[in-house]
């Protein structure tokens, strides 16, 4: 449980290998993740949720370790529950496309 929950029910999920961001993460310890949130977001009984895991300072990580958040959303209203802007951006399909294909040339890439 989140000791300072944006609703009620809010749950957190943290691997037991030690990492702050998730792409530190090997990727055998996120085999259960999403499926250990299905099972809370089932518990939890509320058909409206936000599963939330931020990586890094100005991406709103408060603690140093990985961590997902079960959130319900009980009402239409910023008053509990996750509430976000969603700053969208205009980008030509041009530049979509270019994005694209840096991101493609990532995943192919041996960082990973």
């Amino acid at each position: 449980m989140d000791i300072n929950p944006l609703s009620k029910g809010h749950s957190l999920i943290i691997p037991k290998f030690h990492a702050e961001k998730l792409h530190e993460l090997p990727d055998e310890s996120l085999t259960d993740l999403l499926p250990i949130a299905k099972k809370i977001a089932l518990a939890i009984g509320s058909p409206n949720y936000n599963i939330l895991q931020n990586n890094g300072e100005i991406a709103h990580q408060v603690v140093k370790h990985v961590h997902f958040h079960v959130i319900p959303k009980p009402a239409a209203s910023d008053e509990q529950g996750l509430v976000i802007g969603w700053p969208q951006q205009k980008m030509e399909k041009e530049e979509l496309q270019v994005e694209f294909e840096k991101i493609k040339a990532g995943l192919t890439s041996p960082r990973m």
